[in-house]
């Protein structure tokens, strides 16, 4: 079963509704298409791929599910409406929406599946289910790239430092000290260690 959940609070004969409980529109496979073992167009106890598409025809959304099994296809198409229209303007639909998935059980859900189990108390088997390589693409032409920003200049190198490194403190052009000398500084050459400054 494939439907829509809106939320437009005015459902006659439903005033406590705020979203439409039951789903509108709603479009169900029948169990010839899509059920459990041989002789349905999609066997359930086989892996499958099932996909939907949101696409806008003349400014109606309408959503297009697609279950497909080797070379079998089941399609089913879900609006126009104006529930579903509502979803899409109101709703989440473009304010953006989360991928939630459930695995329901219940003696009860006959309303989902009475078209294959019937109308008696259902039992399931609470075997797990898989879903994988699943992903989100879109049909709209990808946002054009952000311009790559201008690089910065480089800076323009200051004059050399007067320091360690280009000039030590030499004594008499024989002898210098060593890198890290606490007389390698201008001042302290010049001053209580009585060398010359000198270029190296």
């Amino acid at each position: 079963q494939i439907t829509n959940h809106a939320c437009t609070r005015d459902y006659d004969g439903h005033p406590d509704w705020a979203c439409h409980k039951w789903g509108e529109p709603e479009v169900k496979m029948s169990p010839w298409e899509f059920s459990g073992g041989r002789g349905h167009t999609i066997d359930g106890n086989k892996p499958f791929t099932f996909s939907q598409q949101f696409k806008m025809t003349d400014g109606q959304l309408q959503v297009i599910t697609t279950i497909t099994q080797g070379a079998a296809k089941v399609e089913k198409t879900m609006g126009p409406s104006a529930q579903l229209q509502a979803m899409l303007t109101g709703g989440s639909l473009l304010n953006g929406m989360a991928f939630v998935t459930g695995y329901w059980t219940a003696p009860d859900m006959n309303w989902l599946d009475g078209d294959v189990c019937g109308g008696g108390t259902e039992r399931c088997s609470e075997a797990p289910a898989y879903i994988s390589n699943w992903r989100i693409t879109t049909d709209s032409p990808a946002p054009p790239a952000p311009p790559k920003p201008e690089p910065n200049p480089e800076p323009n190198p200051g004059p050399a430092p007067s320091g360690e490194g280009s000039y030590k403190c030499c004594y008499g052009g024989a002898s210098c000290n060593a890198k890290g000398h606490w007389c390698n500084e201008e001042e302290h050459c010049t001053g209580s260690c009585g060398g010359q400054w000198t270029k190296v």
